[in-house]
């Protein structure tokens, strides 16, 4: 054995030393214990091998990894529906209200029993029937007690459980960035009124942000509604992310004196609090003790 072959032997010896009794890997260990070169080749080697060993000890391992691969594995094979868009979520969100009369079964076995077998050329023309029949079918569904629902759909109103998953998804989404890039906050502010996206007249910025550098801005649609997205550097403490959607638009009950509520959804902390006419909430990868220290 040659010193290049005892040393492509001895790049896979592990560190416990559960080769050593392997002859080739003793073989390649008692040249390298003769020659020098090769000696301080090896030394060299283990010592960038612990080296490497000890930084992957210290990753942590997120959560929702598992989730993630079988996901990105699910999405090569195409077995990941594609995202809905804005009039997608619309019309799954109006279907969601659907409730279909009580008799529709009963009606539609009735309609089947006095069917009639057509004789001659065959009718192509009705092939599209059924077809026009199922739409039909949905729009009458959009009728609530004899009130037609109007020709643009109302898309029911957001969550704050929505909102904070929405913001984790869209945030760890491989394509995420934001559309305007600065760190002046009246530049952000401006960029998200002359876009018509959430911004209020008053100041949302924490107290502790005031003097925080932001990153960027971007619109945040979440269950067909549109919100604004202001994130901050806060340097070796980590990004904030400060979420803004109208009142209008948002279902639940947030503290309105100013005071935020602060819950904990996985490793995010959340701050969350109205005014007259928006909700803010404030997510950080971090933990409640510190998001509170910034109001």
């Amino acid at each position: 054995m040659d010193k290049k072959q005892a040393r492509f032997i001895l790049r896979s010896f592990r560190p416990d030393g559960a080769d050593a009794a392997d002859s080739d890997f003793a073989q390649a260990l008692h040249l390298a214990a003769e020659d020098r070169e090769l000696g301080d080749w090896l030394a060299l080697e283990r010592a960038q091998d612990a080296a490497f060993s000890q930084a992957l000890s210290r990753i942590e391992i997120p959560e929702t990894l598992r989730e993630e691969i079988l996901f990105g594995l699910a999405a090569e094979r195409g077995e990941v529906p594609p995202l809905l868009d804005g009039m997608g979520r619309a019309f799954m969100a109006a279907l969601g209200d659907v409730r279909p009369p009580e008799s529709l079964r009963a009606d539609i076995f009735a309609a089947m029993s006095q069917g009639k077998v057509v004789k001659g050329p065959f009718p192509w023309f009705r092939i599209g029937l059924p077809l026009a029949a199922a739409a039909g079918l949905v729009l009458a569904f959009l009728v609530n007690n004899g009130k037609q629902v109007p020709a643009q759909v109302k898309i029911a109103p957001v969550h704050i459980e929505a909102i904070e998953a929405g913001f984790i998804k869209t945030f760890k989404a491989l394509d995420f960035s934001l559309e305007k890039q600065n760190a002046d906050h009246e530049v952000m502010l401006s960029h998200l009124r002359e876009h018509g996206l959430p911004c209020p007249s008053v100041d949302p910025i924490p107290a502790g942000l005031k003097n925080v550098p932001s990153l960027g801005c971007r619109e945040l649609v979440i269950d067909g509604k549109r919100g604004s997205l202001v994130c901050f550097n806060r340097g070796a403490d980590g990004i904030v992310h400060l979420i803004i959607f109208r009142r209008e638009d948002f279902s639940g009950d947030v503290p309105m004196d100013g005071k935020p509520r602060m819950d904990q959804s996985g490793g995010w902390a959340v701050a969350s609090w109205g005014a007259a006419d928006e909700v803010f909430v404030l997510v950080g990868d971090t933990t409640i003790e510190r998001l509170a220290a910034l109001f």
